[in-house]
């Protein structure tokens, strides 16, 4: 009685509407209390027919009501007490319970589990038959059921072997089992796993290591893909090499190499038109081999930061400018020999494909690698190799541009 005289601070009594609902539990019908306050409160015999308490806190409150066609959505419930209280044709969408709500002797026939009709019209009425109705206790057992099952989501893109090894972490970290698998379900790609855990298990600790080890597995899946990838190539440009030394061997196996001494001398033979001329030999196989892989490695190169600078990538205009001058300079620099010379090339590839995805964990590791070679490298160089003043205003640039820590 007389509570508008009475100091209630920041108790639930605080708000007026709460007040008249304790004082008079039979003025809640069709009444909004929605996002209101209501833990701890006692509402014995109130009738909150149609009354919208959508997003309230009904957490630890002692119901016991009248709560026919009640919007309930997004209600925080745990610790509430629902017993003997009058469910029917009541909205539950995303209603929060956990295993300390009651719902012991719970009068319902059917509920509702979507405020709105979807695209389809339906509002998810539970039983879905129309003509059908829970029986006494339905109600508890279908809720009850939800409450001591969890379930995961495995995105589209996981492979058998990828859920085998996230399950079998669970199963060593919370003991539950296959056994324990109650139900598949398709949702597009992905597939709803539904279980049900041995009494008092961390649901929410199980689900984020479920979803961790499943993560770890995909990415070291990925990174092996992307790794087995690379040795492709590798492998594929080695037999490329070889095969190109090969048939210049042939080729210069039929030539007749002579020396500058001799130049004059086969010039004025008979048969100097037979006879083709290439100079002192020398190291110049050598050469010719490199400069056609180098060639290759750069136009590669150049392929790849074009299709960066193309991207939409955020700054791929930026990258793609410091990566063509930090090429150049190392196409130029003479005191790098040839087999460097590639293997910078190939790093500087792998930062051009690197930034037209900068947020892909795998690839900003190639790109942190890549830096590293790179700086290696280049630290073997002398003071006044021009690469050496490149590399040194590039590489930070690139690593900035990146997010990358050098």
């Amino acid at each position: 009685k007389q509570l508008d005289r009475a100091r209630v601070g920041h108790s639930i009594l605080a708000n007026s509407a709460v007040r008249a609902l304790l004082v008079q539990p039979e003025s809640g019908y069709e009444q909004s209390f929605a996002g209101l306050n209501l833990e701890g409160a006692n509402l014995r015999g109130a009738n909150l027919e149609g009354a919208n308490l959508s997003r309230a806190n009904l957490s630890h409150a002692d119901l016991h009501a009248n709560l026919k066609n009640a919007n309930l959505r997004e209600v925080l419930a745990t610790g509430t007490n629902f017993s003997d209280s009058y469910l029917t044709g009541a909205c539950l969408e995303s209603w929060n319970i956990n295993s300390t709500t009651t719902l012991e002797n719970v009068d319902c026939q059917f509920v509702f589990l979507l405020e709105q009709p979807n695209a389809n019209g339906s509002r998810e009425r539970r039983p879905h038959d129309p003509n059908k109705n829970f029986q006494r206790g339905d109600f508890e057992k279908y809720f009850k059921e939800m409450l001591e099952t969890i379930q995961l989501l495995i995105r589209g893109g996981a492979t058998p072997a990828d859920f085998q090894a996230a399950f079998q972490a669970i199963m060593q970290s919370h003991g539950v089992t296959f056994g324990d698998i109650t139900g598949w379900e398709r949702k597009g790609e992905d597939v709803l796993l539904t279980i049900q855990p041995p009494p008092h298990s961390d649901k929410g600790k199980l689900e984020a290591d479920f979803d961790q080890a499943l993560e770890l597995r995909i990415e070291a899946a990925r990174t092996a893909a992307l790794l087995e990838s690379e040795k492709r190539r590798a492998d594929d440009f080695k037999e490329v090499h070889l095969a190109t030394v090969s048939n210049l061997s042939s080729f210069f196996s039929n030539l007749t190499f002579i020396t500058n001494a001799d130049s004059k001398a086969m010039t004025q033979s008979s048969d100097s038109s037979h006879k083709v001329e290439i100079g002192s030999v020398g190291g110049d196989f050598i050469a010719s081999g490199q400069a056609l892989n180098l060639g290759e490695i750069s136009g590669t190169v150049t392929n790849t930061i074009n299709e960066l600078q193309q991207s939409a990538a955020p700054q791929a205009a930026e990258l793609a400018d410091l990566l063509k001058q930090l090429q150049s300079a190392i196409e130029a620099e003479p005191d790098l020999q040839p087999d460097d010379k590639a293997e910078a090339l190939e790093q500087v590839g792998t930062l051009a494909k690197a930034g037209e995805n900068p947020q892909d964990g795998t690839l900003k590791k190639l790109s942190n690698t890549a830096v590293k070679i790179l700086k290696g490298t280049f630290s073997v160089l002398p003071d006044t190799a021009k690469l050496a003043d490149a590399a040194g205003k590039l590489l930070p640039l690139i690593a900035k541009v990146l997010g990358l820590s050098i």
